[in-house]
This record gives C-alpha cells, sequence and structure tokens, in this order.
C-alpha cells in the first residue's frame, strides 16, 4: 500500500509541473501578436492554470505533511512547446484549437492516471476531479469553437 501512496504522490508532483507548464505556455500565448482573437482565451486560461497550480501546491504540502513540492519533472511537459509552435508556424486559429484541444485531453488524462489509484485522500480525489472537469469543459468548448469554424458558421 506505501507503494502505492508513494507513486499517486509522485504523479501528484509530476501533474503540479503540467499545470505550471500549461500556465506558463497560456501566459506567453496571452501576449503573441499572432492570433489576438484568441488572447482573452489565453489569458483566462492562465489565470485558471495559475489558481490550479496555487491550489495544488497546497494540497501537495498538506499530503505530504509539510513536503515540498517541485515545479519541474524530468522530461518534457505537455505544454511546453505549444507558444513556439503557434509562434514560429503562423498556424491558423482552427490549427490553434486543435493543438489546445489536444494538449488539454493529454492534460486530462494526467489528471486520470492519478485520480486512478485508490489510496488518494477523499479531498485530493474530489479537488482532482473538480479541476479535471473544468478542463474538460474548455475542451469541449474548443471543440464546439471547431465545429463552428471548419463549418465557417
Amino acid at each position: 500500500m506505501e507503494t502505492d501512496s508513494g507513486n499517486w504522490k509522485i504523479r501528484l508532483d509530476d501533474l503540479l509541473c503540467e499545470v505550471i507548464s500549461s500556465k506558463e505556455a497560456y501566459r506567453e500565448l496571452s501576449l503573441t501578436e499572432e492570433i489576438l482573437q484568441k488572447r482573452q482565451f489565453f489569458k483566462e486560461q492562465a489565470e485558471q492554470r495559475q489558481d490550479f497550480e496555487q491550489i495544488l501546491s497546497d494540497e501537495i504540502i498538506a499530503v505530504k505533511e509539510g513536503g515540498v513540492f517541485k515545479r519541474k519533472k524530468e522530461g518534457v511537459c505537455i505544454f511546453d512547446d505549444v507558444a513556439e509552435k503557434v509562434n514560429s508556424k503562423n498556424l491558423t486559429a482552427i490549427e490553434v484549437d486543435r493543438l489546445i484541444l489536444q494538449r488539454e485531453q493529454d492534460l486530462i488524462k494526467k489528471y486520470q492516471e492519478v485520480l486512478a489509484y485508490e489510496n488518494i485522500p477523499d479531498a485530493t480525489n474530489a479537488l482532482l476531479q473538480s479541476q479535471a472537469e473544468d478542463i474538460n469543459d474548455i475542451a469541449q468548448k474548443l471543440i464546439l469553437d471547431l465545429n463552428l469554424e471548419e463549418n465557417n458558421f
């Protein structure tokens, strides 16, 4: 059982790193001149991820009983190259939405990986469920926007 506990705590740390990466990507995208019509969306997402980061950081400290958390995991995070791709490849609004949608769906999977562990405290589980649902709402909105954009509505 302790192994399971240790694993989900490591995954929780990794999830925090993913949230931080998404916040930084959205913050950088909110400053881009490339896709002005998406600027407000990017700004809102950066703010939301800032909130997620703080909440997750506090939760990690609580479950580790004062332990520290990491802010960067080894390897690549899901959102690490998003801003670079958008800024360097002159992507259309539809291509940006597809890219963001894919990364949001990948981030939801990271939440699900942590939630799959059985020994997560109820408060942590509820917190992760809530954040995953918020991200899923964003993904659903992106799907709707993509359908509208692709069908020229």
